[in-house]
């Protein structure tokens, strides 16, 4: 993976995308970057619709019956991400009303959003449903909040709504509490023991949609196919009980979980697949999922996109301490949240080039060197890697974090009001021409960046944690030669 990163890493560095800290010169941009090859977004979504040899499968022969595929914003919501989604030709599933309009500024058109939430108000429901939006209630308070708002549309804004019930199919959890939703005690959705569903869409005749979410990383496939099967038998009892087909969509939340030990999106690895995800669902449920007229949708998000990102910062010391080496780099726990609370359930591979973009290469694992690789927040637990076995890193080294195209950015933190560092994108697979293209590379593969994102100031910092008065200024902002001119 190294040696496949190294050529556009080359390229960034030639292109002046990654800082480089000079001595007595104050540098607002962290010498730290996050790249995505949206060529490897695009590849899976390919991947989502057909097999390597083009026969359609996925969950999508999904294509069946109308299937409408969904981009799970919350996994990485830039909008350069949200536009390549857009023209990928996905829809995409939203967990806040913010990321229903960041959808919606992108182009998807709002027949293609999905509103999810556990925390919808009335005026976000009513709002949601006015612009033709899917929206999943979560509990009955939603329920209530709903038939409100359905009270101030007309007929024909009623008759296209899509309102649906997220159903907890309580199969149990996977291998990480945190994102398995189907235990028992889940906070998400209606669960089925305990709750009357049929008699719920009996008296709510409006409600037309179901959801089912039974989790994602480190939720094994076929415990996620019991759940589709398990909810798909409710929709069938309604159907049949209610003499109509009142459950017009069907509505498969989670995804596929993502491998971050190999590169599953060369194929190799152990990592899960769309058409492995498709035999199991066709296992737990036969047919009767395709063949009843039901509009499928998807909600994919980490599986689509961890693959294409990777973030890269210089090494900006070196140590021993009790025997270990250590290397302090400008990321950590400010992206890399889970991993440093939860590092055995999110860990990240790493690799070590030097200053230039070169790969560092060993002739033997007897030149490894176990080390830490610690980032720049002031708490202990502020690691990326730990005891792991690597080249040994020096002063200025590029320390190059693989798979952070889902939940690395978008889970921010602002602990140490550290800045946030720049975003790049570029194709690797010629797909596409570096619209607004920064730079071209002169190494022997030419990459074309975009710019994603700026990277933060001190200023952006500063107002983040102020109160700013009637003229927007901060109220407590001063200005003084002492202080550094780039707070603007």
């Amino acid at each position: 993976r190294a040696h496949r990163i190294s050529p556009a890493l080359k390229s960034a560095l030639e292109a002046g995308l990654l800082s480089r800290a000079q001595s007595g010169i104050f540098q607002h941009e962290p010498p730290a970057a996050q790249f995505f090859d949206y060529g490897i977004f695009r590849r899976k979504a390919d991947e989502l619709r057909s097999d390597p040899d083009g026969r359609s499968h996925g969950v999508p022969a999904l294509s069946e019956g109308g299937v409408l595929h969904t981009f799970a914003v919350k996994a990485n919501p830039f909008a350069s991400t949200l536009g390549e989604a857009k023209r990928l030709g996905l829809g995409a599933e939203c967990a806040s009303i913010v990321e229903v309009w960041q959808a919606l500024r992108q182009g998807i058109p709002a027949s293609d959003v999905i509103y999810d939430s556990p925390a919808k108000t009335l005026a976000e429901i009513k709002h949601a449903l006015s612009l033709g939006i899917y929206v999943n209630l979560d509990n009955l308070s939603e329920l209530e909040k709903a038939r409100t708002a359905l009270g101030y549309m007309n007929d024909d804004q009623k008759k296209k709504a899509r309102i649906g019930l997220r159903i907890n199919p309580q199969m149990g959890g996977g291998s990480i509490a945190a994102t398995s939703t189907a235990t028992k005690t889940s906070k998400f959705g209606f669960a089925v023991e305990g709750s009357d569903i049929v008699k719920l869409y009996k008296d709510n005749d409006f409600l037309n949609a179901i959801h089912v979410h039974t989790g994602s990383q480190g939720c094994p496939l076929d415990l996620s196919a019991q759940g589709i099967a398990a909810v798909l038998e409710i929709a069938e009892t309604v159907n049949k009980e209610l003499g109509s087909n009142q459950i017009q969509h069907f509505d498969i939340g989670g995804g596929v979980p993502a491998d971050y030990d190999h590169d599953g999106d060369l194929r190799t690895g152990r990592n899960y697949t769309f058409s492995e995800y498709r035999a199991e669902i066709d296992k737990a449920c036969g047919t009767a999922l395709w063949s009843q007229g039901f509009k499928i949708y998807t909600e994919m998000g980490r599986s689509l996109c961890s693959k294409m990102g990777w973030t890269a910062s210089r090494v900006e010391a070196v140590k021993v301490s009790g025997g270990r080496h250590i290397a302090i780099c400008h990321v950590g726990a400010d992206l890399f949240v889970r991993t440093a609370y939860q590092p055995e359930n999110w860990p990240h591979r790493v690799s070590v080039f030097t200053p230039e973009g070169e790969p560092k290469d060993v002739s033997s694992d007897s030149e490894l060197v176990v080390q830490d690789v610690a980032g720049p927040l002031c708490f202990s637990g502020d690691m990326l890697a730990t005891a792991r076995r690597l080249p040994l890193i020096e002063e200025d080294d590029i320390i190059v974090v693989h798979d952070t195209g889902a939940y690395t950015y978008s889970m921010h933190s602002r602990y140490n009001s550290r800045l946030a560092p720049a975003v790049y994108a570029y194709w690797s697979d010629s797909g596409r021409a570096g619209r607004g293209r920064l730079a071209t590379g002169s190494s022997d593969t030419i990459f074309d960046f975009v710019k994603v994102k700026s990277a933060e100031t001190p200023g952006d910092v500063l107002k983040f944690w102020e109160a700013p008065d009637d003229d927007g200024r901060s109220a407590n902002y001063q200005k003084s030669t002492d202080f550094p001119n780039i707070l603007r």
